[in-house]
């Protein structure tokens, strides 16, 4: 557990002592301490004031809502579930190998040679491109995607997790709870989707190389030594440029859009206890090139994989907003931090009344539980467990799916091509959304998948994970995902809350007489994607991704390198 749970946890005995009001009522036990250190990411997040409807082919929130996005960002969620889904971004939208070619060509202007440059983004299903940025858009058929590693989950093998109780065989039942997700996290694989208005940036931008990256870093740090305390005129992201303008901060256009998908081989589902057959919550299922694997003789093919869960952010606030769905049947769905969507699903039985209150609110599921263990008189959790499902879908969700003719159909859809009307879109529950890093009283947010973030949940922050994504003067990444502090299962885990100033540069020297580090930037924060970690060189340089052509290394792929502490 982390700090944050174990200092409410403290409080909630000293509150529970004093709390009169579940006991009162008589119809149920009062709350424990887990309940308690549930309460400030149980909060209801829609104001009461959102009023969703589906109007000329855009879904509306009401009259009074001017900034849905934060007024209203559970429905919010779901609207950009239903845009993502109504424009196809698992055929129609660019992955991040797609966005970042492997030999990158340079924007055509005057003096450039017409044969050895980029005049526009390409529009095709080119799956890896070379030399231009690719976006599939209105191209026929399917790109061959080739599945990735995943940047964050923790990965362990079921021979591993079973080794930890020194179990002579492995299977599913032998693994601890504690490190399912993990071995879930080693056999999923990912694929992160950008609509148009991102991959025309990043085009226009010349932000898909090393060097554009490193044009930005120089940029910032003149302007810093030249204007400060005013910044540099920002050119609209939104508009196109007959050449890269002057760009000292990314700043990606309002419009922004991108789904990070985590996907499971068929084959390997039964392995970890999962029935890709189930009729009941069928799974999106789509035909994708396996990643290859060391000895292979042949290259990898296309074969079925499910959709295990999604991450959706959009731009629409300058922080984003960031928004997690995953499979009903996904196991520990809910673990440690509990679901929490107050417009999609509702997610449990209101309490009746008591103590003068109106009736509970009823958007959040709490984690499961083992209360009183060992008759010790600890709570603990109970994890990688299902979690009960209530297919109560509200009325303006249900409307919207029919209004943008998503999930009408029935049964499995197994031509390896998803389609809009698949019944398997309903069987996706948002867990929940985060506008802000921490709350109105200080608590650190927290957002994170069972599979995205496995392994590490109880710490994870869409927000403040994504804020560290940021270049060096080198144009790469200046960070890892991970901090050096541990669960208590040994696995490294996330930050969360504000971010640390100290992150991104030294603001004062540091000692007096031998004073060992002046003033200067660190990093350069690339708007939270850290999709620009997969920019390759035009020139020959010694860091990128290992499918660079133009790298004096062997490359990075996963961790990404670290800055020595000074």
């Amino acid at each position: 557990m982390s700090r944050l749970l174990f200092a409410a946890i403290a409080a909630a005995a000293m509150m529970a002592a004093n709390s009169p009001l579940r006991a009162e009522a008589g119809e149920s036990a009062p709350p424990d301490q887990i309940d308690y250190a549930m309460f400030p990411m149980a909060d209801v997040r829609d104001s009461p004031e959102c009023r969703v409807a589906w109007a000329e082919g855009r879904v509306t929130f009401g009259e009074g809502i001017t900034n849905p996005s934060m007024s209203c960002p559970d429905a919010f969620a779901w609207s950009l579930f239903v845009r993502a889904v109504g424009q196809k971004f698992w055929e129609d939208w660019s992955t991040d190998r797609q966005v970042w070619p492997s030999d990158p060509w340079p924007r055509c202007r005057p003096g450039l040679p017409a044969d050895r440059c980029c005049p526009a983004v390409e529009v095709s299903n080119q799956a890896s491109p070379e030399h231009c940025p690719v976006y599939p858009g209105p191209t026929a058929g399917v790109p061959a995607h080739q599945v990735r590693t995943p940047v964050t989950a923790h990965r362990m093998s079921l021979d591993q997790a079973a080794d930890v109780l020194q179990k002579s065989k492995a299977g599913w039942a032998d693994v601890p709870a504690v490190l399912k997700a993990p071995v879930i996290g080693a056999l999923q694989e990912e694929l992160v989707y950008r609509n148009e208005p991102m991959v025309d940036y990043v085009y226009d931008n010349e932000l898909y190389h090393t060097e554009g990256l490193i044009r930005v870093f120089d940029s910032y740090v003149a302007m810093l030594g030249t204007y400060a305390p005013r910044h540099a005129a920002a050119p609209d992201p939104a508009a196109s440029h007959p050449a890269p303008p002057p760009l000292a901060r990314i700043d990606f256009p309002v419009a922004s859009v991108m789904v990070k998908a985590n996907w499971l081989a068929v084959d390997k589902a039964a392995q970890v206890g999962i029935d890709p057959n189930d009729a009941r919550a069928p799974y999106i299922m789509m035909d994708l090139v396996s990643r290859p694997q060391p000895g292979d003789a042949a290259a990898p093919t296309a074969k079925p994989y499910i959709l295990l869960s999604m991450h959706v952010s959009s731009k629409d606030v300058p922080n984003w907003t960031w928004s997690t769905f995953e499979h009903v049947n996904n196991q520990g769905r809910c673990d440690f931090t509990g679901c929490n969507d107050s417009f999609g699903y509702l997610t449990t039985e209101s309490e009746a009344p008591a103590g003068g209150l109106g009736p509970s609110a009823s958007n959040f599921i709490g984690p499961n539980k083992k209360l009183n263990v060992d008759d010790a008189e600890v709570d603990a959790f109970d994890l990688a467990k299902p979690y009960p499902d209530s297919t109560r879908i509200s009325p303006a969700l249900a409307s919207l799916f029919s209004e943008a003719s998503i999930g009408t159909g029935q049964g499995i859809n197994r031509t390896g091509r998803p389609d809009l009307s698949d019944a398997a879109w309903r069987s996706y529950r948002l867990k929940g959304t985060q506008t802000d890093f921490v709350t109105s009283t200080g608590v650190p947010t927290r957002l994170g998948n069972s599979v995205t973030e496995a392994g590490f949940v109880n710490t994870a922050s869409c927000m403040t994970c994504h804020s560290r994504a940021t270049v060096n003067r080198q144009g790469v990444p200046a960070f890892a995902i991970f901090t050096d502090q541990m669960s208590d299962a040994g696995l490294g885990q996330s930050v969360n809350g504000a971010p640390n100033p100290a992150w991104f540069s030294v603001n004062a020297f540091f000692g007096r007489n031998g004073q060992r580090e002046s003033p200067h930037v660190l990093a350069v924060q690339t708007d939270f994607v850290w999709g620009f970690r997969f920019a390759c060189p035009m020139e020959p340089r010694p860091l990128g991704p290992a499918w660079c052509k133009n790298l004096t290394t062997k490359g990075y792929s996963s961790p990404v390198p670290t800055r020595p502490m000074p």
